[in-house]
């Protein structure tokens, strides 16, 4: 009787998770990029997103789908980047807007963002000068 008693138990343990599930989702974001700059010289609240991050890619939030707080319209965002080549090619100009992706895991709690990757590229309108 003890055993069967035991072997329940010890069966409902095992079924009952005992770890925090982790979800992964996607973030597309359309942003503007304001500055790319090498991180050694950023300061500021920074959001990493790739391996080995060398510079600070700062950005002006216009949408976030699905909404995150974290990425509210208006908000400027600093993500640590490894490579801006990598990331825009040779176009990374400072005023143009990008349809970025952006992976997402939730796990124990804590959130991690990574594989930021550019999706397509839309050009900034073009500044007027005096005619």
């Amino acid at each position: 009787m003890i055993r069967l008693f035991a072997s329940l138990a010890l069966s409902f343990l095992v079924c009952t998770p005992t770890q925090t599930q982790s979800t992964k989702d996607e973030i597309r974001l359309r942003a503007t990029v304001q500055d790319v700059v090498r991180l050694i010289d950023f300061s500021g609240k920074i959001t990493p997103v790739d391996v080995d991050p060398r510079f600070a890619l700062t950005v002006r939030v216009e949408v976030a789908d699905p909404a995150v707080r974290s990425f509210a319209p208006g908000t400027v965002v600093a993500f640590a980047i490894h490579s801006p080549a990598l990331l825009f090619g040779d176009a990374a100009l400072k005023g143009n807007t990008y349809d970025f992706s952006l992976q997402r895991e939730i796990k124990h709690g804590k959130t991690r963002f990574f594989g930021l990757k550019i999706e397509h590229p839309q050009a900034a309108p073009a500044k007027s000068g005096p005619d």
